[in-house]
Formats: C-alpha cells, structure tokens, sequence
C-alpha cells in the first residue's frame, strides 16, 4: 500500500528559489496614468471605443517619411507565401 501511495504522490518538476510570493493587499487607488488621479467607480461601465479613437487625427504612412513607408511586395514573397515556404533557399 505505501509503496503505491508513493508512486501516486505529486511531486513537482520545477523548483522555484525563495518560495511562494507573499499575496500584498493595498487599498483601492488611481492608476499611476489615469488623467486627474481618477479612480473607478462601482457603477462605472466601459469607454466606447468609438469616442476615444475621434480624438486622434487620422495620418497616413504615405505622408510619412521614405524609411516608415510600407515597401511594396515582391512577386517572391508572394510565391513564398502562396507555397507555404517549402522552397526558400
């Protein structure tokens, strides 16, 4: 019997240096980068999506300079790509 208790005890395979971390508990705070140190609400629900991106100004790679530009794609790596990269060299 205690031989077959041995063979089913859980032995772990990783040994972690220093133990488990201890859990910290801390009072409910602002995020380091909310605006104006605001902290959520119990009734607060989700930001749209929508509303936050109007903020930004759309800008176009095109009008960026050369080196931020997407490079046109070869004819190669289509080829590549359509074979699922068996006769890359």
């Amino acid at each position: 019997m205690k031989a077959s208790l041995r063979i089913l005890q859980r032995v772990p395979s990783i040994k972690f240096v220093g133990g488990p971390h201890p859990i910290v508990s801390h009072p409910v705070g602002a995020h380091p980068c909310a605006p104006n140190g605001m902290r959520p609400s119990a009734n607060a629900s989700p930001v749209a999506s929508a509303s936050a991106a109007s903020n930004v100004a759309f800008q176009s790679r095109n009008n960026l300079s050369k080196r931020f530009r997407y490079r046109p794609i070869e004819e190669i790596e289509i080829e590549d790509v359509e074979l699922g990269g068996a006769l890359i060299n």
